[in-house]
């Protein structure tokens, strides 16, 4: 053998040993899910230290990260169902009022592959056990929302009985109104840095956007009483949030709406998903085709021109508008009594997810769930690895 075919044949050993070496070793070995560049210069010393403490946290706060890498993970899926997402489904998104319970918080809300979701709420199912000690009971907690979401497909009607914890916490005494608004008023942060004129132009515009539909409002609603910038939340932090206390219906104080004007999250660049639809668009038509909870207002806002921040140049703001309800709670993984009660809400999510299907791509959807059961759960095991491994390297700077 001449010395370039030798040189050839070693190369090719060499190439295959890597193979093989690499398909023998976990991917969390060579991946790390971290946040990025721009995420982390926005994360405040506060989400820092809950980022660092707790690996729930970072994984609500990257979910863009994690949505980029289900996607280079399933890039070899051929033609998967493509649905209206909710986009970040994980157990924290759980809410109840005294009306309704379900999965809430529609942000991310877009269309793309069933996968998108199923993963995401399978590795919040992972996380929490393993900060509940329950990790025995992962596998059979994978497969109840893998049967609430086949449910759901299959039968859109279907209605789960109330979770024990929905019931448990709404045994809790309400917060009296006034205290509820005064409590409000002290999340808002002065607006020192905006115009004056800034929350009041963008509530007319509002008013003007939402009386084509509800003509029945009454004048004077969205009037500004009080405003100012909102800092709360975990995977929304740094995104520019607006709240508002406006007149209502009628001059009394005590029955004063709070409206939450949101900046709408940039999911441009994700492989799989459509970031190119109208941001606003794309998130009150998850929030109406796959939510059950209902806001009084919820609406696209106008878009708006706001003053430029420490952290950003000034720039044309998409902004959406939902108001809150006082009697809306999020369960927390801290409220969780039991095994069972993670049951009922992975159940009942899947259920929601499933139901909020089109016609169309229904039977479409629950054979691409039969068919890649197993590898959403393989894959779904390997990103939480991945997770962690950025986590921790984030946790020891």
């Amino acid at each position: 053998m001449d010395r370039p075919r030798r040189v050839s044949h070693v190369l090719r050993r060499a190439v295959l040993l890597v193979a093989v070496v690499a398909a023998s070793v976990p991917r969390s070995t060579f991946a790390q899910l971290r946040l990025n560049p721009t995420a982390a210069a926005n994360v405040s010393p506060e989400l820092r230290e809950r980022l660092q403490a707790d690996p729930f946290t970072y994984f609500r706060y990257i979910n863009r990260a994690w949505t980029e890498r289900v996607c280079q993970v399933f890039a070899d899926v051929p033609h998967p169902p493509i649905v209206r997402l909710h986009g970040d489904a994980h157990v924290e998104q759980f809410a109840l009022t005294k009306d309704a319970w379900g999965l809430d918080d529609f942000d991310d809300s877009i269309r793309g592959p069933t996968f998108i979701d199923i993963v995401r709420f399978l590795g919040s199912i992972d996380l929490v056990t393993r900060q509940r000690g329950w990790t025995d009971s992962r596998d059979a907690l994978w497969n109840r929302f893998l049967d609430g979401y086949r449910k759901g497909l299959a039968n859109p009607a279907y209605r789960t009985p109330e979770p024990g914890i929905v019931h448990e916490l709404r045994k809790q005494a309400p917060m009296p109104r006034s205290a509820y608004l005064a409590w409000a008023e002290r999340q808002m942060r002065p607006m020192d840095d905006a115009p004056p004129t800034f929350v009041g132009a963008a509530m007319e515009a509002l008013d003007r956007l939402v009386r084509r539909d509800r003509p029945d409002i009454a004048p004077g609603y969205f009037t500004v009483v009080r405003a100012g910038w909102l800092r709360i939340g975990v995977g929304s932090e740094a995104t520019r949030k607006v709240l508002i206390r406006v007149q209502g219906s009628t001059p009394d104080p005590d029955d004063d709406p709070l409206l939450e004007a949101k900046e709408v999250t940039n999911l441009e660049g994700v492989d799989c998903v459509d970031g190119a639809t109208d941001p606003a668009v794309r998130i009150i038509a998850g929030a109406r085709q796959l939510g059950r909870l209902k806001h009084d207002i919820l609406a696209g806002g106008p878009t708006l021109l706001i003053p430029s921040a420490a952290d950003r140049a000034e720039h044309w703001l998409n902004w959406w508008v939902k108001s809150w309800d006082p009697s809306y709670r999020e369960v927390s993984v801290s409220d969780l009594r039991s095994v069972d009660d993670l049951a009922e809400i992975a159940f009942d999510s899947g259920v929601q997810l499933g139901a909020g299907k089109v016609v169309g791509v229904r039977q479409q959807a629950l054979a691409s769930v039969e068919r890649l059961e197993y590898r959403l759960k393989k894959e779904t095991a390997a990103l939480i690895e991945e997770l962690l491994a950025g986590w921790r390297e984030l946790r020891e700077r």
